[in-house]
């Protein structure tokens, strides 16, 4: 039986149809921007490629040129943000590593470097996680993008290895980001539509998720 990953695992990374230089490319430089503003503005995937070539000023023919639908065009989008995401998340591991003395200065760096991350890019990524419970490459997409961030933070807060209390500092380290990454989610609405009824002040909630994170790493399961 074949499973979803392996399904979609050759759309994750298709030749597609972009061009390389000139008018062509600008045209669909206009399409990827047009679309992702009304992803933002609408906060889901909610309008029609016609609204895209309006907002674009270009031929739904042109869109259909490079995109066979407005799947592969949101696709397209995702991808690309996932590209932008990964250099914005290599530039914070450098930050965490030059920036951080001790156990508790990492992780409470991390949970404000994260917490901002996540904030930064919390106007795609919030419609793209409701698609994903509807579209499959996107829903592999986000999760290899996942765990990508997974292996880069656990790799820097095991580099404080000794400092950690827990008996399985790697499980610890993995549960530490899970936490600050849900408090962070839910905050923002990820996967959800209109009011999440979370009212803890931003600042707050940074701080004491650093500081419950870091105490949780310090002090382990004792």
């Amino acid at each position: 039986m074949v499973d979803e990953d392996q399904e979609v695992e050759p759309l994750l990374n298709p030749t597609g149809r972009e061009p390389k230089q000139g008018r062509s490319r600008a045209s669909f430089e206009r399409m990827l921007a047009a679309a992702t503003d009304l992803l933002i503005e609408r906060g889901n995937d909610d309008f029609a490629l016609t609204d895209v070539a309006k907002r674009g000023k270009v031929s739904i023919g042109s869109i259909y040129c490079r995109f066979d639908s407005k799947d592969d065009l949101i696709q397209a989008i995702q991808r690309r943000f996932m590209e932008k995401m990964a250099e914005e998340e290599a530039e914070m591991i450098g930050r965490l590593t030059d920036k951080s003395t001790s156990l508790d200065v990492l992780v409470r760096n991390f949970v404000e470097e994260l917490a901002e991350f996540l904030k930064r890019n919390a106007p795609v990524l919030r419609p793209m996680m409701l698609r994903a419970s509807s579209d499959p490459v996107v829903r592999a997409m986000g999760r290899k993008g996942y765990d990508s961030l997974v292996e880069k933070v656990m790799s820097t807060l095991l580099s404080r290895r000794d400092e950690i209390g827990h008996e399985l500092p790697e499980l610890a380290c993995e549960m530490t980001l899970r936490i600050a990454y849900s408090a962070f989610a839910r905050y923002l609405g990820f996967g959800t539509v209109g009011d999440t009824g979370t009212k803890a002040d931003w600042k707050n909630l940074k701080t004491e998720v650093g500081v419950m994170c870091s105490t949780y790493l310090r002090n382990g399961n004792r």
